[in-house]
């Protein structure tokens, strides 16, 4: 069943698109390709990043490495009082990576201790009183010693050692909650964190503060941080690409496509050719936003999944494995992994090692396609203005090309192909030869 709110955002997103998203050219390094560019990678092993809340459990699926917040390893928690600190939490991560072989960590540092805080009293703060103001050692214009700042950065950067590879400036600086400060003031934080990590550590990567690119007021963030010179002092500009939602309004996967463009610009105009990670999203809060069915959920998750790759993200960091609200693709009551979990799995040996070459929109049905070695060829389609209601999916007929024999589902079926036809529906299924 389609409706016109469907149809109408599916055409404005193939308006954008005045050709096939081409995808990923080169993986870490390079700037992000033209789109022609024709020369295309397999997805790596590394594209697939993670985010948990607790070291149990430790996640099932495969995935490279984890992003430690969200994980009562703040800078507030970590150091309690001025030259004092509290490894124990941090610890427990780290132990617990070296223990399943993760060998990729992420750290991002945030959240002013209230000793240190120019606000102590702050009560707006998401995280504890003065935690998202700056510093009391660092001034407005960005001048000052920054001394606590880099105390702890030297710190943890020590303590951790090459277990944390790469580092992100703060969390999501637009949103007042988690920071009051100016443009100049965290462009300083930036700076320092850089110079500290890289005398401790000079093959550690830093990241940008990382905000999401949708809205007029977060972009003005990003232009107003590029323009105070904060996005040299990163190796990559990271992005929190989760699209809008509410109830009545499910999330819709194609936003991330306008996210990245807009970031990209706003790269561009500041001559800031740097690789892209999304560092944090998901489908949005279930239950606020009335998004609880588990086969939109592992829909959305898939069709996010390919968009990210089409657009050159190079690390995608779900949020989160085990979240009761958020992005949750492991049941803790249960012990298993949830439909979006299951469909993690299937999307990540879908992609795993293939090249994606593009994928496009004819009205509401998208194509993407995948090429491997020994000749592997595959389609995957859905159909957004199809739905699932109560552990129901619908679907409509699908010509298929005749070289493809059979199609996978997220639920990991492998079904044959008769008459050329499959039924397609908001879950992207693949087809294979």
């Amino acid at each position: 069943m389609k409706t016109l709110g469907l149809l109408l955002l599916t055409f404005v997103f193939v308006a954008v698109l005045s050709q096939p998203l081409v995808a990923q050219a080169d993986d870490e390094t390079a700037d992000v390709p033209s789109s022609n560019q024709l020369h295309v990678h397999p997805v790596p092993h590394h594209f697939f990043q993670m985010s948990g809340h607790g070291v149990k459990p430790w996640p099932i699926i495969p995935f490279d490495g984890l992003r430690l917040w969200g994980t009562e390893t703040y800078w507030a928690i970590l150091n309690p009082a001025d030259g004092v600190y509290d490894w124990t939490a941090l610890d427990q991560w780290l132990n617990a990576a070296q223990e399943h072989g993760t060998t990729h960590l992420m750290y991002t540092m945030a959240l002013t201790p209230q000793w240190a805080s120019s606000n102590p009293g702050d009560t707006t703060c998401k995280n504890g009183p003065g935690a998202c103001d700056p510093p009391n050692d660092l001034n407005a214009d960005g001048t000052g010693t920054d001394q606590h700042w880099k105390d702890f950065v030297r710190a943890i950067a020590i303590h951790a050692g090459n277990q944390i590879d790469t580092w992100e400036v703060w969390n999501e600086p637009a949103m007042p909650y988690y920071w009051t400060g100016t443009f100049a003031q965290m462009t300083r934080l930036a700076q320092d964190a850089r110079s500290v990590i890289l005398s401790v550590n000079p093959n550690a990567q830093l990241v940008s503060p990382p905000n999401g690119a949708q809205d007029p007021w977060v972009l003005h963030w990003w232009e107003g941080y590029a323009a105070a010179g904060g996005l040299q002092y990163a190796d990559i500009a990271a992005v929190h690409g989760g699209p809008h939602s509410a109830c009545g309004s499910p999330p819709q996967a194609a936003e991330f496509i306008t996210i990245v463009q807009n970031l990209r610009a706003i790269l561009k105009t500041y001559n800031q050719g740097k690789p892209i990670w999304d560092t944090e999203a998901n489908w949005g809060n279930v239950t606020k936003d009335c998004f609880t069915d588990e086969d939109l959920q592992a829909a959305f998750l898939a069709q996010f999944y390919f968009f990210h790759r089409t657009m050159h993200v190079t690390r995608f960091y779900w949020y989160s494995y085990a979240d009761p609200d958020v992005g949750k693709l492991f049941n803790l009551e249960t012990g298993q992994l949830t439909k979006a979990g299951v469909a993690y799995e299937q999307v990540y040996d879908w992609m795993l090692e293939k090249t994606l070459t593009g994928c496009s929109a004819n009205n509401t049905i998208w194509t993407c396609h995948f090429f491997g070695s020994q000749g592997y060829e595959a389609e995957a389609v859905w159909d957004t203005g199809e739905s699932c209601s109560g552990g129901s999916c619908q679907t409509e007929d699908y010509a298929a090309d005749k070289k493809y024999t059979h199609y996978r589902t997220l639920a990991g079926e492998t079904v044959a192909i008769s008459n050329n036809e499959v039924p397609i529906g908001a879950k992207p299924i693949l087809l294979v030869k």
